[in-house]
């Protein structure tokens, strides 16, 4: 028997193409003594032109691109035209982001988003159980505007089994849970599910997006960490029993230079932020997820040069600034 052969189909969607005469050799030329000739242009577009976007995974492979092509007719009997196609960045704008944009850059003043969890666990099998509760806080916002700082802040508070206490003494060891006393023990991620409409079946897989805070190198920007001291907290009635309670609380900002949040029929995304952290024993993982949408923040185009393009450009795969890997049908 031959080998056996998977086939799959690519489908595409041309949503949108404008064709303009920029010049012509009758209108002008360049200014003496320059070969260079500029052409200042706009072409506006539809405002619910979906952003740009890229995604690849086994199996699944997602692209909304726009470029500029330009050609130039030659003339002259064996004169051929000459052609160029230069990729770009489409985002949707966005008004309200706009807004809550410049008041993130005053400071932001408004309400706090909180999403909680709760965990009881154990370092062994046996005996009673602690508890830990952990709180992540961000500004209530309908969307997350891109390339701005965005605060938020990590609370993780423990609780110690019951246990009895001598007089006023302090724990003279680490109590069980111990908090993360360093951002290096935090694993704070922002994820996106590509829900795919594909020709053999719909498709929802999740891919990590960026690392906010990491185990494998130092956040950027520095999270500032406050840890408070042990604070007894007694069972009603018992002096001498109770439980030991510690807090944590890890501060700093986020800057997105994703594509945003959008909606077509092929294609729908959805962002959320991941929050775990691992503490000793088998399984003692506590973990919460907090979904957001990111929009654009802008509400007109932005001229873009090479001294612009690294702090104002979204975060597509390196597959889309070369056109001579896109795919035509």
């Amino acid at each position: 028997m031959g080998a056996h052969v998977e086939s799959f189909k690519i489908g595409t969607n041309d949503f949108l193409r404008k064709v303009a005469t920029l010049w012509n050799r009758a209108h002008s030329s360049p200014p003496e003594g320059d070969h260079i000739l500029r052409i200042p242009f706009s072409m506006p577009l539809p405002e619910d032109a979906p952003p740009s976007f890229g995604f690849e995974s086994f199996m699944n492979v997602a692209y909304v691109r726009y470029a500029l092509e330009v050609t130039g007719v030659r003339t002259g009997t064996f004169a051929v035209d000459r052609t160029i196609k230069v990729p770009i960045v489409v985002v949707t704008p966005d008004p309200l982001g706009a807004a809550l944009r410049a008041e993130l850059k005053l400071g932001w003043q408004g309400d706090w988003g909180r999403v909680k969890a709760e965990e009881r666990m154990r370092k062994m099998p046996w005996g009673d159980y602690s508890t830990v509760k952990m709180e992540l806080l961000v500004p209530h916002l309908d969307t997350f505007p891109l390339f701005t700082p965005i605060p938020y802040s990590i609370v993780i508070t423990t609780v110690s089994a019951p246990t009895k206490r001598k007089g006023l003494a302090q724990p003279q060891k680490e109590i069980f849970p111990p908090v993360p006393r360093s951002a290096s023990e935090i694993d704070f991620d922002l994820r996106r599910h590509v829900d795919l409409q594909t020709p053999y079946f719909p498709s929802n897989p999740e891919e990590h997006v960026t690392d906010i805070i990491s185990k494998a190198h130092a956040p950027v920007p520095p999270v500032d960490v406050d840890i408070t001291d042990y604070m007894w907290v007694p069972v009603e009635g018992k002096e001498d029993k109770g439980c030991w309670v510690q807090e944590a609380t890890f501060s700093s900002s986020m800057i997105l230079r994703y594509t945003p949040t959008f909606l077509t029929e092929e294609i729908k995304t959805k962002y959320l932020l991941q929050l775990r952290v691992e503490f000793p024993g088998m399984g003692n993982t506590l973990r919460l997820d907090f979904p957001i949408q990111i929009g654009s923040g802008l509400e007109s185009s932005m001229p873009v040069d090479e001294h612009s393009m690294s702090p104002m450009m979204i975060d597509v795969p390196s597959a889309y600034w070369d056109p001579s890997k896109w795919v035509d049908q």
